[in-house]
């Protein structure tokens, strides 16, 4: 679905030939910047969209977690439930991020409206 949404304004894509990768594609900018960008499905859950900043691997002694510290420029988050795609800096967030879809009971400054990473307002992203 993200590729697709993608190539509607005719955004270059570009998939690495193997999956030894840290990110799940390269995206160029008007610009010609090359990003690295890690794709990420989003759960809505208490009127905020969820997801990870980390990937995480089985092995013998259970589940293991890698950051991407510098792996990746930017997360595309994908909600089906809501069709939307928002774009998320590397470097704007540890592990976890939360972004807010409804209004909150209570006022915080600290929310993350899903509204200011929505991808098509922030495109053309910046390396």
């Amino acid at each position: 679905m993200v590729i697709a949404k993608l190539k509607q304004p005719a955004i270059p894509v570009s998939i690495p030939f193997s999956d030894n990768q840290r990110y799940d594609i390269v995206v160029q900018t008007p610009a010609s910047d090359f990003l690295r960008i890690q794709i990420k499905t989003g759960r809505v859950q208490d009127g905020k969209i969820h997801f990870h900043g980390k990937s995480q691997h089985t092995n013998s002694t259970g589940n293991t977690y890698q950051t991407y510290d510098g792996d990746v420029d930017y997360f595309f988050v994908y909600t089906p439930e809501l069709d939307s795609l928002h774009a998320v800096a590397e470097h704007e967030f540890d592990t976890c991020i939360r972004l807010r879809v409804d209004e909150p009971e209570q006022a915080d400054s600290s929310i993350n409206w899903a509204e200011d990473y929505a991808f098509d307002d922030r495109w053309p992203l910046q390396p």
